[in-house]
């Protein structure tokens, strides 16, 4: 039979109704009827036989405080106050009545409710005791009736009631919640005062609440989003926060050692809900973490590992309802309490750490008096130690750490940059561990969100260096370029098509080399020699993770234009890496004259500055230290189609910005000067000065280009026959001596003036009459400046008569186009004087003459003078007798301890010198048997020095020339790619006995005056040899006075080393 069909304009027969609801509710109208103390008498009378009525009289009572409690405004709350008071103190022991104990009714009840098995009843009392509590504990009056009520409610016979309710199945949760608030309540009155009474019966109050907490909430909320009733775990949580509120530091203690409670409290707390998360993290904060009483030992154990691990999940909690936007969610009181609790040390979780220092180095620290040998550094395998993995003392927070996943979710980065800032060692630990993860690149929001942390923790701040002695390498570069930061991954990511993965891998390169170019200058202030080695070892490492230079210029060719900010970053590091890690700059030849032309003439002044130009701005800022640095800028190369060479055009572009940015070109062009002595740095005022307010527009006058043609003509020629005009110079100096009186005249004149003189009469035939009368101008007026500021004022007047009497030009017509005056100004107007002294100050005052105020001596090229070059003194504790013997041969060759144990025969001290050679003695019998693959070589060496030394130092000291140069032997032969390893070698085949009298010369004939091992190493031997040379000179009697080293024209990097001076 089939279903019955309904059709459309049928209507069916509405549904019965219900039964409506009575308006008038038994239960209300009770309560309606409480007037007066007596009515609640009658009302809470205990029946045995009426099981119903008492449900019936619990429930009136209960509207009759919920009318107090969350009453409106038509309840006669004071009244019904009123009535509450007069019951209970007419319950109350003593007061007229026999009853031992207040509320023997209602008491009553409940324990005949527990002999019954009557479950509405075991639910109903504890739960109107609860709210009567809760009425009453806001009203000083009801004071002493709670407590006496909270006393009579910890009796053994209540206990037995609790303890029939808290063992109830815990899936009866109508009987367990009413027990717990109970519970609860009684902690929480009058400010605790029974919770101590409350914990001294904690075999039944305490009783299965880890269970209770382990029982997960159905839903944080309703579907409609309002507020369900409280579940166990919720009640039997905020039970267990009273009680940590309300007990004493011990009892506190003694619930915090719960492990089993401590760990359900967070175990399901990403399922509680909103208002639950936000008091249990507050009250944990308040009560337990921000209490002093409390020991940190029970703080660390509330705050476990596994407790962080739970809070954390909270970042991915679920509003169930959009919060108002000034409300913080879930995630953000989570993220704050966790950032609370691990990175102040007081809080429980932060242990105090000694930064990039491993455990036990202050044990180290405090036994340096005793045997610095133990000292970390001094290990032989202190750089290999903590390759892999590091002891630290955070080790909650270390593993902690592992779980975060900060390439996924802002929270977890932020949380865990914080960690590692507030605790160091976590740096090395954290990476040694991560080794899973790599950072290929991969244009993807993991990738990016991987690069950003590693970023941040590149970035973080030095941490203080508690010791004496220098942290392990290892774990500090771990703090620079984590391990996920390796050579081939950061090259592949700088080559990599698209513009910001590239942009991602410069920028951590450059916080890396920042960060290491401010640990570098800490470290080399310490006086203690392990920390400059140590800097050392940890440059090396550092340039092991860092891509070649050749990568980097590559990128920076090949970018787009459009990618101003890739391009501008990319020449930062190039710069830094010319700064920081000239090592490896100096593999790559890079020129970039052109680009740094191109890049000056960008920057001239334009009517506004827009983004584009403070980029080129910052641009030239890079590729003016890169030229400063680099041995491969071609600053004397003209090419066929450029006017001017690098310098000149440098020169010519700061004269025109010389009141906007020419501080930094200014130095620049100084350091030049100084390099290829161009001009004079004896006066106090800069000859640069006198150059560029020369040719610095004035009075309509402006410089042609024939004039700045003139002068890289002259500059270049300077630079390419310095020896010549210095030559040229004195023979002046001496004429001007020889015919003033016999009185010796300083040759305090820049050399760029003898040039000039030289080129002058070949000005007229290259250069039309308005173009030599400009040229005639400037030299008139670069004349009066030089003598202004200080210059030999006899020579000038000298070169100027050399000049007119060279002049192709006739006399008459030249003083009409342009005059050249014989006499100098006494006084110069106060424009230029100004300009003269005010342009001084772009200069830095150690860039400035490399002397002292007051001092008159030359200075060398180099800008340093070779009397303040003081050799150093020899050690009093003598470390290098006996500091080779606790390494291996490798370490000890590496760490110079050979070098320093061959140093020692030069010590003044006849026991000493004793000593010393007979540890090489050792030594060289050790190589034979040892592992060190360069043995032949070094052995060969150390019996050379024993025999050229054994017969010296019985009664002198052996020439500490001799003993540099077997130092740095040492090192060179341990390294068979070194640029001097074949002329080592070629020096131990010539004699078993060395004639020390003649080595300063040898080493110069075989470098200076002989072709080098390679085409390109010529420069780098000969800066060996010198090096050498300046080292040796430790002791008084160094060379024989016969012996000389010949005078030789040698060309070091860019400069010209005009003399070699009689050692």
């Amino acid at each position: 039979m089939g279903k019955r069909i309904i059709f459309p304009d049928e209507q069916l027969p509405s549904p019965p109704n219900k039964r409506p609801k009575l308006e008038d509710d038994p239960v209300k109208a009770n309560a309606k009827l409480i007037n007066s103390a007596k009515d609640l008498q009658q009302l809470l009378v205990f029946q045995q036989d009426a099981t119903s009525v008492l449900r019936q009289n619990i429930q009136t009572f209960k509207n009759f405080l919920d009318s107090i409690l969350y009453g409106d405004q038509s309840c006669d709350r004071p009244a019904n106050l009123s009535i509450l008071l007069d019951y209970l103190r007419s319950t109350l022991p003593g007061s007229g009545n026999t009853s031992s104990v207040p509320l023997k009714d209602i008491i009553q009840t409940w324990s005949f409710a527990a002999q019954s098995n009557n479950d509405g009843l075991l639910s109903a009392v504890p739960a109107v005791l609860a709210l009567l509590l809760r009425t009453i504990s806001t009203s000083i009056d009801f004071r002493e009736c709670g407590v006496q009520l909270c006393h009579a409610l910890l009796q053994r016979e209540q206990i037995r009631l609790f303890d029939r309710g808290l063992t109830a199945n815990k899936s009866k949760e109508r009987l367990i919640s009413p027990c717990l608030r109970l519970l609860n309540e009684i902690t929480t009155f009058d400010g605790g005062s029974s919770a101590r009474k409350v914990y001294q019966q904690r075999d039944v109050t305490f009783k299965r609440l880890d269970i209770f907490l382990s029982i997960s909430n159905p839903s944080p909320t309703a579907m409609d989003g309002s507020k369900t009733r409280p579940s166990i775990r919720s009640n039997a949580l905020q039970y267990v926060l009273s009680n940590l509120k309300f007990q004493d530091p011990a009892t506190k203690g003694d619930i915090l050692s719960q492990s089993k409670l401590i760990r359900a409290i967070f175990n399901n707390i990403s399922e509680d809900p909103r208002e639950t998360i936000f008091n249990a993290l507050d009250s944990l904060k308040k009560s337990v973490i921000l209490d002093s009483s409390v020991r940190r030992k029970y703080k660390s154990m509330l705050l476990s590992e596994f407790a962080l691990s739970q809070i954390v999940r909270l970042y991915d909690y679920q509003e169930a309802a959009q919060s108002d936007g000034g409300n913080p969610t879930v995630a953000d009181v989570a993220h704050g309490f966790l950032l609370f609790v691990c990175t102040t040390i007081d809080h429980g979780v932060l242990v105090e750490q000694d930064g990039w220092y491993p455990p036990g180095a202050e044990i180290l620290a405090k036994n340096r008096d005793i045997d610095p040998l133990l000292l970390p550094l001094e290990q032989p395998d202190t750089h290999d130690k903590y390759t892999s993995r590091v002891s630290v003392r955070n080790t909650t927070l270390a593993s902690f750490m592992q779980g975060l996943r900060p390439w996924a979710n802002s929270y977890h980065r932020v949380l865990a940059v914080a960690i590692l800032s507030a605790a160091p060692e976590l740096v090395a630990d954290y990476f040694f561990k991560k080794k899973a993860f790599s950072f290929e690149p991969k244009l993807s929001a993991t990738w990016i969100g991987y690069s950003t942390f590693l970023f941040s923790s590149v970035q973080l701040p030095l941490p203080d260096t508690r010791y004496d002695s220098p942290p392990p390498v290892s774990i500090v570069l771990e703090s620079i370029l984590p391990q996920p930061l390796n050579q081939k991954i950061l090259t592949r990511c700088i080559n990599q098509k698209t513009a910001i993965v590239s942009f991602f891998a410069v920028r951590l390169l450059i916080v890396a080399f920042q960060k290491v170019e401010r640990l570098l200058s800490l470290w080399t202030t310490r006086e203690d020699k392990r920390w400059t080695k140590t800097g050392l070892h940890l440059l090396a490492g550092f340039c092991q993770r860092c891509p070649e230079l050749r990568y980097v210029i590559g990128s920076s060719r090949s970018v787009s234009e459009d990618h101003i900010m890739l391009k501008e970053a990319l020449l930062r590091l190039t710069a830094m890496y010319y700064k920081i890690t000239p090592q490896l700059a100096l593999n790559d030849k890079y020129d970039i004259s052109s680009m740094l032309v191109n890049a000056l003439k960008q920057t001239q002044p334009t009517q506004g500055v827009t983004l584009d130009h403070s980029m080129q701005f910052l641009e030239l800022d890079h590729l003016l230290e890169i030229a400063r640095r680099s041995p491969d800028m071609s600053w004397w190369n003209k090419p066929e189609s450029v006017l001017l060479s690098p310098f000149t055009t440098v020169l010519r572009i700061h004269v025109s910005q010389l009141n906007t940015r020419g501080d930094t070109i200014r130095n620049l062009i100084w350091s030049l000067i100084m390099e290829y002595s161009i001009l004079q740095c004896e006066t106090s005022i800069l000859s640069l000065n006198a150059l560029v307010v020369s040719l610095t527009e004035l009075d309509g006058w402006k410089a042609s280009d024939a004039l700045y043609s003139f002068l890289d003509n002259c500059v270049l020629r300077l630079v390419r026959k310095s020896v010549y005009y210095c030559g040229e110079l004195e023979k002046m100096a001496t004429c001007v001596s020889a015919g003033n009186t016999g009185q010796t005249t300083k040759s305090s004149v820049s050399l760029l003036f003898v040039v000039i003189m030289e080129q002058w009469p070949f000005l007229s035939e290259i250069c039309g009459r308005a173009e030599f009368a400009n040229t005639t101008e400037w030299l008139s007026r670069y004349f009066e400046y030089s003598a202004y500021i200080g210059e030999n004022a006899i020579i000038l007047r000298t070169i100027k008569s050399r000049i007119l009497g060279h002049s192709n030009i006739d006399s008459q017509e030249f003083n009409q186009e342009g005059t050249i005056k014989t006499s100098f100004l006494t006084v110069l107007p106060e424009e230029i004087r100004q300009l003269l002294q005010e342009n001084d100050i772009y200069v830095h005052k150690d860039d400035k003459t490399g002397r002292n105020a007051g001092d008159q001596t030359p200075v060398a090229k180099s800008g340093v003078l070779l009397s303040h070059l003081k050799p150093p003194e020899e050690p009093e504790d003598h470390l290098g007798l006996g500091r080779w013997t606790n390494k291996y041969i490798l370490d000890a060759v590496e760490d110079g301890a050979v070098g320093e144990l061959v140093l020692c025969l030069s010590s003044r001290h006849k026991e000493i010198r004793k000593q010393a050679l007979l540890s090489i003695r050792v030594l060289a019998s050790k190589l034979e048997t040892s592992e060190y693959v360069e043995w032949q070589q070094l052995h060969l060496l150390l019996e050379e020095v024993i025999e050229s030394a054994r017969g010296i130092i019985v009664t002198k000291q052996f020439p500490s020339v001799a003993g540099v140069i077997a130092t740095r032997a040492v090192m060179v032969l341990n390294d068979p790619l070194h640029f001097m390893y074949s002329k080592v070698n070629k020096f131990l085949n010539k004699s078993p006995n060395w004639e020390i009298a003649k080595l300063p010369s040898y080493w110069v004939d075989k470098v200076c005056l002989n072709p080098p091992a390679d085409d390109d190493t010529h420069q780098r031997e000969v800066q060996w040899v010198l090096d050498t040379l300046i080292d040796g000179l430790r002791t008084e009697e160094v060379i024989p006075k016969n012996v000389w080293v010949p005078q030789t024209d040698m060309s070091i990097g860019h400069g010209t080393l005009s003399e070699v001076q009689h050692l």
